[in-house]
């Protein structure tokens, strides 16, 4: 058997934490984050509380159950760009990877959530700032010196930060439409070129 395959136990305990996700994804829409409490969670997943809590140890850890994961992945897929690759297609293609905006299940609804709720914003403010840097380091490995890749990741942040909040703003108008509109502006800024 390889050992790669996922043991019976940890298909069970994938199978609870996405259980116990979803259960709380649709008690912070419909009540609320700051309205929803752990036993509420673990009432709607059908477990119990001290279950919740052996696999998010605080509320906040479910909204971002993905972060290092995610956070990883966008660095991975970035070194996994072909040289030949201009800079910033290879970070939207890595974005893009991550997002899974063809997903039928990515409506936006978290991102109401996270707008609503000041205290899960901070931890996302953190998790851009991870993936700011990695595409600084992404940046370096590409020739930009210092100043050059911060200033580039900013832009780039910020403009993936804006078509985040489009989403919310404007519901009607599909999320893509407003990633492409961002590295529409992106594209007339001075990136790095590919290494050939």
């Amino acid at each position: 058997m390889p050992e790669d395959r996922p043991t019976l136990r940890d298909r069970n305990r994938a199978r609870a934490r996405a259980e116990i996700v979803a259960a709380a994804q649709t008690l912070f829409v419909e009540q609320g984050y700051a309205e929803t409490s752990v036993e509420q969670i673990a009432e709607a997943a059908g477990v119990a509380p001290r279950t919740v809590f052996r696999h998010f140890p605080r509320k906040d850890d479910i909204v971002f159950h993905r972060h290092a994961e995610q956070v990883g992945r966008f660095a991975e897929l970035l070194n996994e760009a072909p040289a030949a690759t201009p800079t910033l297609d290879a970070m939207v293609d890595a974005l893009l990877a991550l997002l899974r905006l063809d997903d039928p299940t990515s409506d936006g609804t978290m991102l109401r959530v996270l707008d609503r709720e000041p205290e899960l914003q901070r931890r996302d403010a953190a998790l851009v700032a991870d993936h700011h840097a990695a595409v600084v380091t992404f940046l370096r490995g590409r020739g930009a010196d210092a100043q050059r890749a911060e200033l580039l990741a900013g832009a780039f942040m910020g403009a993936m930060s804006a078509a985040r909040r489009l989403v919310l703003l404007q519901p009607d108008v599909p999320p893509r439409e407003h990633l492409a509109a961002a590295v529409s502006l992106l594209r007339g800024l001075d990136w790095p070129a590919p290494s050939l």
